[in-house]
């Protein structure tokens, strides 16, 4: 190799190593970026309300008693979706809510026939609001386990097996209610 030829490769060597650097930094400031990687479930706590767990901005849990919606409050939450159908809470959750300046989003469904695509839809489309912080309930939070588990894959691109896993930590124990939304993710899966 002649002299000149040497001269190059020793000066397009730390070239590229400064470029290969500044795409990986670049690349890592990237993913590690909120908005690219889906939330970590984790334990949380609304007043006496049970079996809470905080994903981001999104709060899942069972049935808040009517004490706790100054707690939701106090907490910056602005939405509570419910998943409680009509005679499930013997109080006015609505009233209380709005009374309190929080928004009330009822997509209610019961027994798993009544789990259809367009309750999945509507709680897709609801969550898909991540600025508000937001409260999504049933009672136990085993229809939020449910619901929640479509929108972690579809919508956060979770891998299943990790998705599954996370719904049963926040409530979900219907393997009805979990056929139910594999069955959704396997029809509007993309690929």
């Amino acid at each position: 190799m002649n002299a000149a030829v040497r001269t190059e490769s020793h000066l397009v060597w730390p070239l590229l190593f400064s470029v290969l650097v500044s795409v990986s930094v670049a690349f890592e400031c990237v993913a590690s970026d909120d908005g690219d990687k889906p939330h970590k479930v984790t334990d949380a706590k609304l007043g006496n309300t049970r079996n809470v767990h905080a994903c981001g901005k999104l709060f899942l849990a069972g049935q808040p008693s009517p004490d706790d919606i100054a707690v939701l409050k106090e907490k910056g939450i602005q939405r509570v979706i419910t998943l409680r159908t009509d005679g499930e809470v013997d109080w006015d959750e609505a009233g209380k809510v709005k009374q309190a300046g929080i928004e009330f989003v009822k997509i209610p469904f019961g027994r798993p026939d009544s789990l259809t695509d367009q309750v999945f839809d509507k709680v897709r489309k609801a969550l898909k609001d991540h600025q508000k912080p937001t409260l999504l309930h049933c009672g136990s939070a085993n229809r939020v386990g449910a619901v929640w588990l479509t929108y972690r894959v579809l919508d956060e691109g979770v891998p299943v097996d990790q998705a599954i896993k996370e719904a049963k930590r926040v409530g979900l124990r219907s393997s009805a209610y979990l056929q139910k939304a594999l069955d959704y993710i396997r029809r509007h899966s993309k690929g």
